[in-house]
């Protein structure tokens, strides 16, 4: 067998490198959540077997996809950027816009990625004004969990969730009708604008025009979409309270419906035991042109030493590989960004043992990439967004006023146009 030297010497040299590779190569690796370690550290176990020579080392993790993106702008000034992070989909661009990524097109092809479970679709993900930036290492859609306990004692069928929006709200509204400090649903806005934009996008909407020369999501779809999740808190008995209240309530058998990211899965599943029936049921749809951002990250090398990122460039592989999606999905419930992790020498016998995770699979034809704000206020927008819904929850603005100034702020933020 080829020592990883050897490797990295020939991956240097097929991608026109002539750097020297070093006999043992450290990885310096970036990610955010700290929940996510496990996945991280079992992900690097697994890889530093296949390839003793290359060591995985991983900075303390940032709280957020949007704090991580703002320490790496921080970081490039100093000259301390890691080798590899793991960016939020969505915050992938300003680290693009900033020079600090370069397209890997070339070694995907190189590899022949497209026919190693990679598909189009999913690269699409992490890809800005048609270039490929990093692979794809794991991916959610927002889904439906619920307490069928609750739900057959509010008179509804666990197994026939409504699949409109009428008889969803209406149906959360009777689980909160139970008394005994029981509410009837919570749809989590995070810490971004990824659940605002699925809202948006369940009526068929989009954030921006095709040109992206203006804002799209105050028109019709943004309008039914504001107006809908006024809707959860007066009809559907949504609390005003923060996500990490709502996740508690729900985990206590007090709340019926809980949307959140399908990684959610495996720490719901856990938090909840034998308390009551969790289930997962697709989300409702407000139109048949109906999309849904797809949440995650992607793994991107930021190195620019050459050896580094030949080295990096076989660890973001395996990451991403059936092998390791094997080992994330499991762990969280995120969806696998590989094909050939679905057969049957990889997850095909753990999803018939555990259909709470395969909900999230069953919306993929409708995943489409987490919209990213054009310029460098990507981060800010998705507060300004998720601030103005919040003001909805908190019954301090009603949906047309706080679409409006929703809209006139994040026009201000945006590049100018000539």
């Amino acid at each position: 067998m080829k020592t990883i030297a050897m490797m990295i010497a020939a991956g240097l040299a097929m991608a026109g490198l002539t750097a020297p590779a070093h006999a043992e190569t450290k990885l310096d690796v970036y990610y955010a959540w700290a929940e996510h370690e496990p996945i991280h550290a079992a992900v690097a176990k697994s890889f530093e077997a296949k390839y003793p020579d290359i060591k995985i080392g991983f900075r303390a993790a940032a709280p957020s996809y949007d704090e991580a993106v703002q320490a790496l702008i921080r970081q490039s000034m100093a000259g301390q950027l890691p080798d590899v992070h793991y960016v939020g989909f969505n915050v992938l661009r300003p680290l693009v816009a900033r020079g600090l990524i370069e397209p890997i097109d070339d070694l995907v092809a190189k590899d022949h990625l497209t026919d190693k479970g990679y598909t189009d679709q999913v690269l699409s993900l992490a890809k800005i004004d048609g270039k490929l930036y990093g692979l794809p290492f794991a991916m959610s859609t927002p889904v439906v969990y619920f307490n069928a306990d609750l739900i057959k004692r509010a008179g509804g069928d666990p197994e026939k969730i409504p699949t409109d929006w009428d008889g969803f709200v209406a149906l959360a509204g009777k689980i909160g009708a139970l008394g005994d400090g029981t509410s009837g649903m919570f749809y989590d806005l995070g810490s971004d604008d990824w659940t605002t934009q699925n809202l948006v996008r369940n009526f068929g909407g989009q954030m921006m025009n095709d040109k992206e020369t203006d804002i799209a999501f105050d028109g019709p779809a943004g309008q039914s979409a504001a107006k809908l999740f006024k809707r959860f808190h007066t009809e559907g008995t949504q609390p005003a309270i923060d996500s990490r209240a709502a996740r508690q309530l729900f985990t206590s058998g007090k709340l019926g419906f809980f949307f959140a990211s399908a990684g959610s899965v495996s720490g719901l599943e856990k938090e909840i035991g034998t308390r009551f029936k969790l289930t997962t049921a697709k989300q409702p749809l407000g139109s048949e042109a109906a999309t849904m951002p797809t949440g995650g990250m992607v793994a991107v090398i930021l190195s620019k030493d050459e050896a580094k990122r030949a080295a990096a460039w076989e660890y973001v592989k395996f990451a991403t590989s059936a092998d390791g999606q094997s080992i994330v999905v499991p762990n969280t419930g995120y969806m696998p960004t590989n094909t050939g992790a679905l057969d049957k020498d990889h997850l095909a016998d753990f999803y018939k043992q555990h259909p709470n995770w395969y909900t999230s699979v069953l919306q993929t034809p409708r995943a489409r990439p987490w919209f990213s704000w054009p310029g460098e206020n990507g981060v800010e927008i998705s507060q300004v967004i998720r601030d103005d819904m919040s003001a909805i929850a908190l019954g301090s603005m009603e949906p047309d006023a706080a679409l409006a100034d929703m809209a006139a702020s994040v026009r201000a933020l945006l590049p100018k146009t000539n």
